[in-house]
């Protein structure tokens, strides 16, 4: 015969049971999830033996006499820094974060997996690395006119405006905001076991937006399902608000 104390233990016992197994689903669940986001950060960003130097672009500010870091850089490489965290990987270890002007030559270029921010207009390493090879869908080269830079579409043979492009270049109005940015990862002609990543916008929105787009394990998936071998290419449309370009409010492969 059960007695209050006896029904308390067995209720305790339970509960017990209860959430050390409800612990264990949990941890073994976040587990799955970082072996899942490691396995896909891998094949995009390059495999564990060499490093990833991210480099995004400075700007010389004349009256100044400084360089200037874009507020749009920056933010693509905290959030690319957090990424790298979630899997451990330790930034001045594992991955290291430079301005272009600070890159000195081609063997850090050649010796990383390297992720070029921004896009070829201010960051000088991206520049190195354009033509975009023709095998990928989506070429970016610098604006001749001096705004931002050129997104082509060599599929179908279109180039890809943003708002700020059409208004300025096409006299169009518009009353929505709105950037692409170009996703991008392939073999480094300068080491062909290091990867070549691309995260540039036609503006410094579109480049958070792609950079906040790869941060995303489903995007992540997403993005191994549609590449062409050991390409991965895809065009992002970021929109935004007027008055915030550091902040998308909406990214969805274009």
């Amino acid at each position: 015969m059960n007695t209050p104390i006896t029904d308390l233990s067995l209720n305790l016992l339970s509960a017990g049971i209860g959430a050390t197994a409800a612990y264990t689903t949990q941890r073994a669940r976040a587990a799955m999830r970082e072996k899942a986001l490691e396995k896909n950060i891998g094949g995009f960003f390059g495999n564990p033996r060499g490093k990833i130097l991210v480099v995004h672009s400075s700007i010389f500010d004349e009256s100044e006499h400084a360089f200037n870091y874009p507020a749009t850089d920056t933010r693509a490489t905290r959030i690319l820094a957090k990424l790298f965290e979630q899997v451990h990987l330790r930034e001045g270890v594992d991955f290291f974060i430079l301005p272009d002007r600070e890159v000195e030559g081609d063997s850090a270029l050649r010796e990383n997996h390297i992720v070029a921010l921004c896009g070829p207009a201010r960051n000088e390493c991206f520049r190195k690395f354009t033509p975009i090879p023709t095998s990928v869908r989506y070429g970016m080269e610098e604006n001749p006119n001096g705004r931002g830079n050129v997104l082509t579409d060599r599929l179908r043979h279109t180039r890809l405006y943003s708002s700020r492009q059409e208004v300025s270049e096409l006299g169009a109005g518009s009353d929505s905001h709105f950037d692409y940015g170009l996703i991008a990862s392939l073999p480094n002609h300068l080491n062909l076991s290091r990867r070549l990543i691309l995260l540039a916008g036609v503006h410094g929105t579109g480049t958070v937006g792609a950079a906040q787009f790869v941060a995303n394990l489903e995007n992540l998936k997403l993005l191994h399902n549609r590449r062409t071998g050991d390409v991965f290419c895809e065009v992002v449309r970021v929109n935004y608000r007027d008055s915030d370009i550091e902040t998308p409010t909406e990214v969805q492969i274009a």
